[in-house]
């Protein structure tokens, strides 16, 4: 079947730039593995789809913020939103964060299916790529696993990471795009829970406090997040801890030492002067009842074990030393990382195509002509807040608008 755009992935980025193309007039192709275009795009931000942030500023995505800084030169912020407005969707802020009116993330999904369907936008769902190669004539030939063979002058892989394999981001475009020799940076879950076999653990389970977190990778400190931390029986858990996990999944996968040190009391200015006014002023209270009004009664008692005080303990007996431990315990308590909860419960990947190989004018392949990459298949990965969607958005209009521009000149030229 011949078509003038194939796009790979009915997510976000495949959907919105299928959306751009039926715009302008362009015969589409979306193939989707899964029965239905953008499960994962429903799930996202617990199904309210944070979608973009009022400071999208591109040195929130580390390494590659010089490129996405380009991609945002040429599909700026607003120029997003107005595109996902003109489609029909009123969105409202928090604290910065932009999500749809409704808080449903399928009004997202909804306003990019309904485009779709007022163009010449074709889905094929519970199909998948089983290969892609430049056809010997210009354009690209798609091979579907149910036989089918796709062929148009430009494609756009827009396939999605590793991250959540059960929404259909499995890695196969990292591999696909691999195979036609682009070179990939390692993929780990980022946005993601870690996992520590501190004995704490079992007896903190469900247990939230907020809290400044500071990662350390080789004993060196790298990254700093505040805000509420959910201790589990596996690790820790949190918004706080997932923007430090994009650090730690990387360090990890190094074999790097890393360990999350938790400030349980970030707003007291002097710790110390803190505890010995209040044993001071109750020194013959056992230890137990020292942080009754400041801490949950199980967290208190882990850190009193920690800094290695005995409940019984009169308050009043504690040594200049052991209070020095209960202020370090309080103010840097160690969790040795293990690991993280993995590309199953990640919401980003990590690594991808580099950025190198892609132009951030067009999204195009500096290796091939006709083939475009959008989204999360690009090693391009910011924090929590609406980041990375909006990443996803501003390539695939890029790539869009670009790869439109190609197929009316080939069609000016015939």
């Amino acid at each position: 079947m011949q078509t003038d755009c194939i796009i790979l992935g009915g997510g976000a980025a495949g959907l919105t730039a299928a959306a751009a193309l039926a715009e302008r007039g362009l015969q589409v192709t979306v193939v989707e593995k899964l029965d239905r275009v953008g499960k994962k795009l429903l799930a996202t931000g617990n199904g309210r789809c944070n979608l973009s942030n009022r400071n999208m500023d591109a040195a929130q995505y580390g390494c590659s913020a010089a490129f996405v800084e380009r991609v945002y030169a040429n599909a700026p912020p607003a120029e997003v939103l107005s595109f996902l407005e003109n489609l029909g969707l009123m969105t409202l802020e928090e604290e910065g964060r932009l999500y749809p009116r409704s808080m449903q993330a399928s009004a997202v999904l909804d306003v990019l299916r309904m485009a779709c369907s007022r163009g010449q936008v074709t889905l094929l769902t519970g199909e998948e790529v089983t290969d892609l190669r430049p056809s010997r004539r210009g354009g690209w030939s798609v091979a579907l696993s149910r036989g089918q063979g796709l062929f148009a002058p430009v494609v756009l892989c827009a396939l999605g990471g590793s991250a959540a394999p059960s929404l259909g981001t499995d890695g196969s475009g990292v591999r696909l795009m691999s195979a036609l020799r682009h070179t990939a940076t390692p993929c780990v879950p980022a946005l993601v829970q870690l996992q520590s076999r501190h004995p704490a653990l079992r007896s903190l389970k469900g247990i939230r406090v907020q809290a400044m977190l500071t990662l350390h990778v080789d004993s060196a400190p790298v990254a700093t997040e505040c805000g509420e931390l959910l201790f589990t029986d596996y690790g820790l858990s949190g918004v706080c801890v997932f923007q430090l996990s994009r650090a730690a999944s990387r360090a990890l996968a190094q074999k790097r030492s890393v360990a999350v040190h938790v400030h349980l009391l970030p707003e007291v200015p002097s710790l110390r002067s803190w505890l010995d006014a209040r044993i001071a002023r109750h020194p013959d209270e056992p230890c137990a009842q020292l942080m009754t009004g400041v801490l949950h009664r199980l967290l208190a008692h882990a850190v009193l074990e920690d800094a290695g005080i005995a409940p019984e303990q009169t308050c009043g007996t504690l040594s200049d030393a052991v209070r020095c431990a209960l202020c370090n315990t309080l103010s840097s308590w160690s969790f040795p990382v293990t690991g993280t909860q993995g590309f199953a419960q990640a919401q980003v990947t990590a690594g991808g195509i580099v950025t190198d190989e892609i132009d951030p004018e067009t999204m195009a392949s500096r290796l091939y002509d006709g083939l475009y990459l959008a989204g999360e298949v690009i090693d391009v990965d910011g924090p929590c807040g609406g980041y990375n969607l909006h990443f996803a958005f501003a390539s695939a209009l890029v790539a869009a608008r670009a790869m439109a521009a190609q197929i009316t000149g080939q069609k000016g030229q015939s």
